[in-house]
């Protein structure tokens, strides 16, 4: 499906979570993430109140509603009382501002002259408090535009990471506090990126400006979030993105939801549906002889089967809302959210529930017509009520069209699903334990903007002779060429990105072993330096480090010139027979890694012409 993105009047920006390589914003605990010796363990639940405004965020009374339980564990100089706010915080971190104000000089962002440390309520358990700390630390200016996009990055904060997960159980959920609290800087843009493929140059551009920085790497360091709308539709955001190359699809997907939740409001007023009742109906005693265990078992337990009527949308929830995911999929995600295994419904097959009597009786005991569509929610009756409410409110929202709402990615196929209502503005509330931070021209002109990534692979290329992508998958895994051409001076810097880069893929390509470069690097590149062994050796003891064993460097000791000329007469004299080509692999498979190749080659040559 061919999509113009102008025509559909399609809006996106993205933002964009950069951890720090720092110690936590606002203790003095590590952000490592180790996680190696547990100190403790706290259980809590959270509890939405109003505000200053007396508005209770949509957000917090959703999560109120599902009464999860939260356990925090913490681990050994990764957590304190800080994160689990038993004592207040400490300042904010020096050089994670520092990190940050830098950011915002090099894309010529506003800087407000006082820092107010505000508190952002989160009520999914991913803080422990209820809240996290951000700081507004950059506004966008007339000049804040990415060089290559052309896309306006408008605000700038400093904020902690969350809590990471470890795992769900029914309604308790378990994080740990190691990630709590690491310097988070987040980067949002205007929503002026004009199709899928920009939005993934935009983020592309960001990331590679923020790995000038001190920040760290690898998976799950930097995050995504995407948010879309089409004309018609509503903002939704996308959290927690982490595939850059898969962006252009997940919002592509997006938009095709969008469209196909438009195409339902369409379809409902064509059918002439302006309105319809809460129709909630009490369904167990239809199944008190069932055959289907999973129902039976509920019951037995105490369960409850509800049952909801939808007017005129028979026939809807089959509907693909994008690649793979039907409307009726979509909707079961609000039953789930509030701990049901689902949900289902007459426009499934219902024969491979067994439950085609059943709905029967339903039918006929909530005076359904053929337009319509019953859906039964089966679980213990406090969660059943909520997720059919749910469910309800999000059908009938369809007479109005796309709800403004939070969702979660699925990496798989770059898909969507419901998390939470869309947070409202009155979340944020200044925090009382941290005076503002002023900011003047001298702080600011101390400020170190660093080479930026680009400028710096281009120099670096110049100078050294290394090619562009090779020195960007060094920059990647954070290996400082510069440093180990100081260092090494009589190695080639070219030869030096080669052992670093490309020998570890071919060690993995014939011996399927992983290789850390840079862990065995400084002890080879001595003994390169000091000629105890020669290049052609640096593979194979690569190889052989990476299996664990202890090397015996005399085997790759290096030979003068006279000593080798005098070994391969020998064999020359013991292979009267053998062509040159054959020679040189008798040679070779004894003398590797003892003199350069080229030389033994040449030698080879001249004593058998």
């Amino acid at each position: 499906m061919e999509l113009d993105y102008e025509k559909l009047g399609f809006k996106c920006g993205v933002e964009i979570h950069q951890e720090l390589n720092t110690k936590k914003l606002f203790c003095s605990c590590e952000s490592s993430m180790k996680e190696e010796k547990k100190t403790f363990e706290i259980r809590r639940q959270l509890r939405s109140v109003a505000g200053e405004t007396g508005e209770v965020d949509t957000a917090s009374h959703y999560e109120e509603l599902r009464e999860r339980v939260f356990v925090y564990s913490g681990y050994e100089n990764e957590a304190c009382l800080v994160e689990t706010d038993s004592e207040p915080p400490h300042p904010v971190d020096k050089e994670a501002l520092e990190i940050c104000l830098g950011f915002a000089k090099a894309l010529h962002m506003k800087v407000p002259d006082t820092l107010c440390v505000m508190r952002k309520t989160v009520t999914d358990g991913s803080a422990c408090s209820g809240f996290q700390r951000t700081i507004l630390a950059g506004i966008e200016s007339k000049d804040s535009f990415l060089p290559k996009s052309k896309v306006k990055v408008n605000q700038l904060n400093l904020e902690e990471d969350a809590c990471k997960i470890m795992k769900k159980e029914d309604n308790v959920v378990y994080y740990s506090l190691s990630r709590l609290g690491i310097p988070l800087l987040e980067i949002g843009t205007t929503a002026d990126i004009k199709d899928p493929e920009h939005a993934k140059e935009a983020a592309a551009e960001i990331g590679s400006i923020l790995r000038s920085f001190n920040v760290k790497r690898g998976i799950g360091t930097i995050r995504q979030d995407v948010n879309v709308s089409i004309k018609g539709g509503a903002r939704i955001e996308v959290k927690g993105w982490q595939d850059l190359k898969t962006i252009p699809l997940l919002v592509e997907n997006e938009v095709l939801r969008q469209i196909a939740l438009l195409e339902i409001k369409k379809e409902l007023e064509k059918r002439g549906l302006k309105k319809f009742d809460n129709n909630i109906a009490n369904a167990t005693n239809a199944f008190e002889k069932t055959d289907n265990k999973i129902i039976s078992k509920i019951i037995r337990s105490n369960g409850r089967v509800l049952a909801i009527l939808l007017p005129k949308f028979a026939g809807l929830l089959k509907k693909e809302v994008c690649p793979g995911k039907t409307f009726g999929r979509e909707l079961s995600e609000y039953a789930k959210a509030y701990g049901t295994k689902g949900m289902i419904h007459t426009d499934e097959d219902l024969k491979k529930y067994g439950l085609e009597k059943e709905f029967d009786k339903i039918k006929k005991q909530m005076k359904a017509g053929k337009d319509d569509l019953v859906i039964i929610i089966a679980e213990n009756e406090n969660i059943a009520k909520k997720a059919a409410e749910s469910v309800y409110e999000r059908a009938l929202y369809c007479l109005t069209g796309v709800p403004e709402e939070t969702r979660i990615p699925n990496h798989k196929d770059a898909t969507s699903s419901y998390a939470r209502p869309l947070p409202g503005a009155h979340r944020l509330y200044p925090e009382t334990d941290i005076p503002m931070v002023q900011i003047t021209q001298k702080i600011m002109d101390s400020i170190k903007v660093p080479e930026m990534m680009a400028d710096k692979i281009a120099r670096l290329g110049k100078l050294y002779k290394i090619d562009a992508v090779t020195l960007k998958e060094m920059q990647r895994d954070g290996i400082d060429i510069e440093d180990y051409a100081k260092k090494y001076k009589k190695i080639e810097p070219k030869y030096i990105a080669q052992v670093l880069i490309e020998y570890p893929k071919e060690i993995k390509k014939r011996y399927n072993i992983d290789v850390d470069a840079e862990k065995y690097a400084d002890e080879l590149f001595t003994r390169l330096s000091a000629g105890e062994i020669n290049k052609d050796a640096v593979l194979e003891i690569f190889a052989e480090l990476g299996k664990g064993n202890k090397v015996d460097y005399s085997k790759f000791a290096v030979m003068d010139e006279k000593a080798l000329e005098k070994e391969i007469k020998i064999m020359i004299q013991q292979n009267k027979d053998a062509p040159v080509n054959a020679m040189m692999g008798i040679v070779m498979g004894r003398l590797r890694g003892k003199a350069p190749g080229k030389t033994i080659a040449e030698i080879i040559k001249r004593l058998m012409s």
